[in-house]
């Protein structure tokens, strides 16, 4: 079990739940913009938001958005210690540092010495990305940002400070989640985990789901961020998905639907696309599972499994709860009839 750290009044690790974390992508010129991003993340479930801080005149957004939202925020710099400085000063609740940008051990170590007066936590974070070299393996890239984060810790701790959390990313699924595997056997420190510049939607979704679920089930991991070149709050939902899907945390109702087959005489597809947009419209929260399938091989058996589920025939449906019948519904009415019965 890792040790606990906070970012601001949030604890990571230890027995708390893998908790999720979000970025900004609006402009930060762009106050307006930027709130209202936050806001939204905040309504999604985020627990903590994460910004990249470019110059000088960025760190003031911190103090703006403690205004609006009441989230924790870290700060993502790189190649500028002053940067760091400022952001403990400005408010900020954790500052990311990468030792691959910010190397020079007396700036490491004054930052450092700001971030324990202040009360601020330190991710160190590195990504495949940094590195100026090809690795001739996904193990070689591993332990290459292993070593690199030792050496950085070393320089963090011989100061005294040890709210550390540590984060690994490579731009593929193998190298970030032997990486992980590797530090978490050494190490009780918070591991922060995500694929770094894992493309677009789909591949990006896939990447995710498939690194963080490796080692998620392995109870590997504390808090993440699913990275998607996509809006920030798919990220978040994401995250969601991934942590409900594996049993470790219960946000909302999941909806189970079979893939379609020529057995299916119903329009399923578009169904279920119109039965998810009006659950979502109802703002139902509850971690229901709920079935919509298309024929009677496995349907009748998925509906009954579930919290509550409609199972299709000839474009009659039997509507279940558990094992129980609750009635009968047809393709026009079903999507009605079955969130009457969820509410």
């Amino acid at each position: 079990m890792s040790k606990i750290v906070r970012i601001g009044n949030l604890e990571v690790g230890g027995k708390n739940p893998v908790r999720i974390k979000g970025m900004l992508k609006s402009p930060l010129a762009d106050t307006k913009k930027v709130i209202g991003e936050a806001k939204r993340l905040e309504i999604e479930g985020v627990e903590a938001i994460r910004i990249a801080v470019k110059e000088e005149k960025d760190v003031k957004i911190a103090a703006i958005l403690k205004k609006h939202i009441s989230l924790p925020l870290a700060a993502d710099v790189h190649f500028h210690p002053f940067l760091a400085l400022r952001c403990i000063k400005e408010g900020f609740d954790q500052i990311r540092l990468n030792p691959l940008n910010i190397a020079k051990r007396s700036e490491v170590r004054k930052i450092a010495q700001e971030a324990k007066r202040n009360n601020v936590s330190i991710r160190v974070g590195v990504n495949s990305g940094g590195f100026k070299k090809q690795f001739s393996s996904p193990q070689s890239l591993a332990r290459q940002m292993v070593k690199k984060t030792e050496d950085y810790l070393k320089v963090l701790e011989g100061e005294g400070f040890s709210d550390i959390m540590v984060s690994l990313k490579g731009s593929d699924v193998l190298s970030t989640v032997i990486a992980n595997r590797i530090f978490s056997q050494r190490f009780d420190y918070p591991l922060h985990l995500g694929i770094t510049a894992s493309g677009p939607f789909l591949q990006g979704v896939i990447k995710s789901s498939l690194g963080l679920g490796m080692l998620l089930s392995e109870g590997i991991g504390n808090i993440i961020r699913v990275s998607l070149t996509a809006s920030s709050f798919w990220e978040v939902r994401a995250a969601k998905y991934i942590l409900q899907f594996l049993n470790l945390r219960k946000f909302g109702p999941e909806i189970i639907s079979c893939p379609t087959c020529s057995r299916c005489e119903v329009k399923l597809i578009n169904i279920v696309g119109r039965f998810e947009r009006e659950l979502e419209k109802t703002n139902f929260n509850k971690p229901l599972r709920i079935a919509l399938m298309g024929c009677i091989v496995n349907g009748p058996g998925e509906a009954k499994q579930a919290d509550i589920g409609a199972a299709f025939g000839k474009r009659k449906a039997v509507i279940f709860r558990k094992d129980k019948i609750l009635g009968y519904s047809n393709e026009k009415n079903i999507v009605n009839d079955l969130l009457r019965e969820v509410r």
